[in-house]
């Protein structure tokens, strides 16, 4: 199982530094192939909860969101998104899987919520 937390601001190892947006748990299996990767299985969680359920919007331009896989009573950090929205453009630095890198800049609307802002960017990693 997965635990997607989204946060307002830069994360420079001190969570009281950062405005919690939403959390939300759950996971995504498939059913005729290997298990996806966390990006992926994130990807697919947001595009069911974005349905569901309303969020506010990023407050600045800085945001962070922690992916964790949950197992038994531990929740560890597998992939941690450092990202910058701005000006209809969001991209973000994925740390966790090595290497890191950096992704391409992805458009969004300026009354896009957090989630459909980081669903945006993580579909845009994973061309249908």
């Amino acid at each position: 199982m997965l635990k997607i937390a989204i946060y307002d601001g830069d994360f420079f190892g001190d969570m009281s530094e950062l405005a919690h947006v939403c959390d939300f748990e759950g996971s995504v299996t498939p059913d005729d192939r290997p298990p996806f990767m966390p990006l992926e299985e994130t990807l697919r969680m947001l595009a069911m909860y974005a349905k569901r359920y309303s969020v506010p919007r990023l407050l600045g331009p800085c945001f962070t969101v922690f992916i964790q896989r949950i197992t038994g009573a531990e929740a560890i950090t597998v992939v941690r998104l450092d990202g910058y929205a701005r000006d209809g453009q969001v991209s973000a630095h994925v740390i966790g899987l090595p290497p890191d890198w950096t992704t391409e800049p992805v458009r969004y609307e300026p009354d896009d919520d957090a989630v459909e802002v980081v669903r945006k960017l993580l579909a845009a990693q994973f061309p249908q």
